[in-house]
């Protein structure tokens, strides 16, 4: 029976001259050059992701050290002489090569160290090669070290690992460490194209595409992918065998549900779930590839030339860059970021079916985002179009649109401090939230924007309505101010002066409000509402408004300072028993709030929706 002489791509198409090597130029030419100029250092380290060429490199070097037709080491060998034959063969007597996941322990590294005593039989150097050299004991790596410490002149070691974090430092700074990159698919569909040229095999473009981004940067797994390919089809292979055999995703079906999603079509990708689980699709698989599609739609829409980074066919690229009309960035960043957060989930599920059935209704039925100013313009168009038709004059400017005391009650955004029949016993006042609050808006911090809280009065004096009086006047030149005073604990109406007293751990407020130029316009408001000149003080003050000396009692005594009871605050114990936020993370929380509050665009989108900043959140 004949012998069968078959060599798999893989073999047959090893580099056999630096030269052609793919995809590792930087290392290439560092080799080349201390070959030819006799810098050869004791011990080198190979390191980098499987079929990258560590090995076949570490046969060059030794090559290249030995071949016969130089006098010298050489970057080119000529590979026909004696030492380059067995070198290339596996059986050269000063080239050793050992699997160091098989030969890890002491025993067998002293055996290395014995051989690497003598000098080399025949050639100029011994080259040890140990592949996987990781996988060493700790007792086998230390006695490498020593003989790294102190090598003869003519041993070199080559160490190539998978894996460099797990070998020791010491011996990793005695190598000249050297990392493979991962092989470019642009470069593995060029090498692939050449195999298959001579090789007579009929195989697309795109089909090449497909199994270089299936090899992920490994060229070997390229080759041996494509000798699989090549005895499944023979010597034509189209690119539906490609996606069969090698168990892809057709890409009509990224393309379909991208559609399905960007359409809000929950019935259609529910469908098409079903679609894919009648033809036994790896949903799992699908969701993976549903990832890589979504990130490749995220570059078409943000790179000039995607095709630089992608290496997909034109007509792809084509019509991802259409789908991508579709979508804001922050579309596809949601998309992204769901689907990873269930890749697990659906490749651990013993029903994927129904996970992905979900993740993607929730894609479909996510909104798409809007950005702030596009929000704000919109806001701001449609509230001047209100202006127009009910005027029949053009809208007036945001700073016109009223002062002190001329606003309706429907318009106006500002608490009112409301009147109670005077009681024995008062109840603590709880804000009430206007019932249309805009939607989060993303950014920094999340912001929610609700109608001012309305406060109840403890009695029916005309200083229960003071501070919605003040506030009302500050509208038209201080907005922020007059937002600002709702943070006070307590007011208090002397004969000349009316005091706002603010917690301590609302200080940035109460310093807002000191403001040299804010005292004049608030002094002024105070009188307005006192109805004679005072002057306005603001004072940091802790004491809680409910206690004896400041408000209603537990015997349900009135407020001695000035009958005016506040809406509960979150530095406040709560009504309800619930403990509330500690003045640390309350004054966090103030600094937050300011912050947002002082944003224009929050400031324009505030005034557009007659809202307030209640709280602000990191994200």
């Amino acid at each position: 029976m004949a012998r069968h002489n078959y060599q798999v791509l893989a073999r047959k198409w090893r580099p056999q001259q630096f030269e052609d090597v793919v995809g590792q130029q930087a290392v290439v030419q560092t080799l080349s050059n201390a070959l030819a100029q006799a810098r050869i250092a004791h011990a080198y380290c190979f390191s980098g992701i499987r079929g990258v060429g560590k090995t076949t490199v570490a046969r060059l070097l030794a090559r290249g050290l030995n071949c016969h037709a130089s006098d010298t080491a050489t970057s080119t060998p000529c590979g026909e002489c004696e030492s380059c034959l067995e070198i290339m063969g596996s059986r050269s007597l000063d080239v050793f090569e050992r699997d160091a996941a098989s030969d890890r322990g002491i025993n067998e590294m002293k055996g290395l160290i014995e051989i690497a005593r003598y000098a080399p039989s025949r050639d100029r150097y011994k080259v040890m090669i140990l592949d996987e050299a990781h996988m060493l004991t700790t007792e086998a790596s230390n006695a490498l070290l020593k003989v790294l410490e102190e090598p003869a002149d003519y041993i070199v070691f080559v160490l190539a690992t998978t894996e460099p974090n797990k070998i020791l430092p010491t011996i990793l700074s005695r190598c000249q460490h050297y990392q493979f990159a991962r092989i470019s698919q642009r470069e593995i569909s060029t090498h692939l194209a050449r195999i298959a040229q001579a090789e007579t095999i009929d195989i697309s473009a795109d089909g090449l595409a497909l199994i270089a981004a299936a090899a992920d940067g490994s060229l070997r797994d390229a080759q041996s992918l494509l000798d699989k390919l090549i005895a499944f089809a023979g010597n034509n292979i189209d690119e539906s065998t490609v996606v069969d055999l090698l168990g892809l995703v057709d890409r009509m079906l990224l393309f379909r549900s991208t559609d399905l999603v960007a359409a809000g079509d929950v019935g259609g990708v529910l469908g098409l779930v079903n679609e894919m689980v009648e033809q036994g699709v790896d949903l799992h698989q699908f969701t993976i590839d549903l990832l890589g599609h979504f990130r490749n739609l995220l570059i078409v829409h943000s790179v000039l030339d995607p095709g630089e980074i992608l290496h997909l066919p034109a007509s792809d690229i084509d019509r991802l860059r259409a789908q991508a009309e579709q979508f804001e960035v922050n579309d596809l960043d949601r998309a992204f970021s769901l689907l990873a957060s269930n890749e697990y989930r659906i490749k651990v599920a013993e029903q994927p079916r129904y996970h992905v059935e979900v993740v993607l209704s929730r894609l479909a039925r996510m909104p798409h985002l809007e950005p702030i100013r596009s929000l704000i313009e919109t806001l701001g168009s449609a509230s001047g179009d209100r202006d127009t038709s009910s005027t029949g004059s053009a809208p007036r400017r945001s700073s016109e649109r009223g002062t002190a005391g001329s606003k309706s009650k429907e318009t106006s955004p500002t608490p009112k401090l409301a009147k109670t029949p005077p009681t024995d016993a008062v109840s603590a006042p709880t804000p009430e939230l206007a019932s249309a609050a805009s939607p989060q808006v993303s950014g920094d911090v999340t912001r929610t924007i609700a109608r001012e809280p309305v406060t109840v009065a403890a009695d029916g004096s005309h200083q229960n309505v003071l501070l919605g009086e003040i506030q009302r006047s500050l509208e038209g030149s201080h907005p922020l101010v007059a937002q600002v005073l709702g943070r006070a604990n307590s007011i208090d109406l002397g004969e000349d002066t009316l005091t706002l007293h603010f917690p301590s751990s609302a200080s940035i407020f109460a310093e807002r409000v000191r403001d040299p130029q804010v005292l004049p316009a608030l002094s002024a408001a105070c009188s307005a509402a006192a109805g004679r000149p005072v002057k306005a003080r603001v004072e940091l003050d802790d004491r809680d408004p409910r206690s004896p000396a400041s408000t209603v009692g537990e015997d349900g005594a009135g407020i001695k300072s000035s009958g005016l009871a506040m809406t509960p605050r979150l530095d406040q114990p709560s009504a309800n028993g619930i403990e509330a936020p500690t003045e640390d993370a309350q004054s966090v929380s103030d600094t937050l709030l300011e912050r947002a509050e002082s944003e224009p665009l929050v400031q324009d989108l505030l005034r557009e929706l007659k809202g307030q900043v209640i709280s602000v959140e990191e994200s």
